[in-house]
């Protein structure tokens, strides 16, 4: 038996009960986070580069110091090289029973455990809960419904929805959906008199639609603009206020540079999409430099465009979405990777960032890691490998800075909070 596979076989034994067989099965944090791991002859990523070192899991906590004579077993990672795991900053593909323990596998087997859901409908999601935030699943940041004007994106996709049967005993009319699918804010006087409303939900974060902003009166009445539009972008840095005031980040999706412009200027917290890449407006640089300095997080969202390979223009978009991307970089924008492709996860978002050669390995391995993960959960101690932060990590059998575009393939172990996954 090789030496990383006694350390499989150690690590089953250790958490044999956090194995799951089924839906039902439980594991026991007396029987699992109370055990002593020593980790040795494992390379692990310091945020820049890999360092070989002894690690210690105890509650599930990662620690760099020796917990003297309590340890349970030594395991031995054979020289290979440890990374935090991967994340998906933006999707929407949870809040459904169908297929849900596929979609969650390719989640795992993809070392993804965090996922950022930018619109939910509790009334769908709440008994599917018990799936996420445990330590044998992935964790899921929910912001539930999304504010827009009337009329706005996504009411229209929420009543096609409807209109399918997706909402069958949920709701009879697209009105039922208000509140659970999305919050029309119109004017200030809206924002104040349905506030309660939208914490009552307890969201996350909040999620507020953006949608050519710049024309926004031209669009605010005309029905042929239906689902096509967003908020009154004078509405933004209220929602800000009252957000923040909450102790609640604020995302962004933006169509266009003018709404990017809006959302950076009103302190948003996240930008949910790289501008839309049709009209070749190209992000101002100005803006960049606003949104680096108020620390705002952009989320990538890129392969969308693959959606659009198709059209004589694809090249030119791919060439507006380098422009758009070296600006950022420029300016030291944080970048985080987030698909917003349903039947998908971030990997392949990450693969066509790869392609388009506008960052290294290790940005890529930040973006993916350290980044995604804080704009989701901001207030864990996940996405590094540090002392106290969580003992949640990928193994691989190749240095991800040597090979990114296929580094899912060298996954040999995924252990998440102290407990192994399978």
């Amino acid at each position: 038996m090789s030496k990383f596979n006694i350390l499989i076989y150690a690590l089953l034994c250790i958490s044999c009960s956090a194995q799951v067989p089924n839906k039902k099965a439980t594991y026991s944090k007396k029987n699992i986070k109370s055990k002593v791991i020593k980790l040795v002859d494992g390379h692990w990523f310091n945020g820049t580069t890999f360092e070989k070192k002894t690690v210690w899991i105890h509650e599930g906590l990662i620690s760099f110091k020796s917990l003297g004579t309590q340890l349970d077993t030594v395991v031995d990672l054979t020289s290979k090289f440890v990374i935090p795991p991967f994340a998906e900053a933006h999707n929407h593909n949870l809040e459904s029973a169908y297929e849900l323990d596929k979609r969650i596998a390719s989640y795992l087997d993809h070392g993804v455990f965090y996922v950022k859901l930018l619109s939910s409908i509790k009334k769908r999601i709440d008994p599917l809960m018990p799936n996420y935030n445990v330590p044998h699943g992935i964790d899921v940041s929910l912001a539930h419904a999304p504010l827009t004007a009337s009329g706005g994106h996504p009411i229209a996709i929420r009543k096609t929805y409807l209109e399918k049967g997706y909402f069958k005993g949920l709701f009879n009319a697209i009105e039922d959906v208000e509140f659970h699918g999305y919050v029309c804010i119109d004017k200030e006087e809206d924002l104040i008199n349905k506030w309660d409303s939208i914490l009552s939900f307890s969201p996350d974060f909040i999620k507020l639609n953006l949608l050519y902003s710049e024309e926004y009166q031209k669009r605010k009445d005309d029905t042929l603009y239906f689902g096509k539009k967003g908020l009154n972008p004078k509405l933004v840095l209220p929602i800000v206020r009252k957000a923040h005031a909450e102790g609640l980040r604020v995302s962004a999706h933006v169509e266009t540079a003018y709404d990017f412009h809006v959302a950076v200027e009103a302190g948003v917290d996240e930008i949910a999409h790289l501008p839309e890449i049709d009209n070749g407006m190209p992000i101002d640089v100005r803006d960049a430099a606003i949104a680096k300095e108020k620390g705002i997080v952009v989320v990538t969202t890129v392969s969308l465009v693959t959606k659009k390979s198709k059209q004589p223009n694809y090249q030119q978009l791919l060439d507006n979405i380098k422009l758009n991307l070296n600006t950022l970089k420029k300016a030291n924008v944080t970048l985080a990777i987030g698909s917003d492709m349903y039947n998908d996860n971030s990997t392949r978002e990450l693969q066509l960032l790869h392609q388009l050669d506008v960052f290294s390995n290790r940005e890529l391995l930040k973006m993916w890691t350290a980044n995604a993960t804080k704009t989701i959960f901001p207030k864990r101690k996940i996405g590094k490998l540090q002392e106290g932060y969580e003992a949640s990590f990928l193994v691989l059998d190749e240095n991800p800075l040597n090979n990114m575009s296929s580094v899912n393939e060298h996954i040999t172990l995924r252990v998440k909070q102290g407990v192994i996954l399978e």
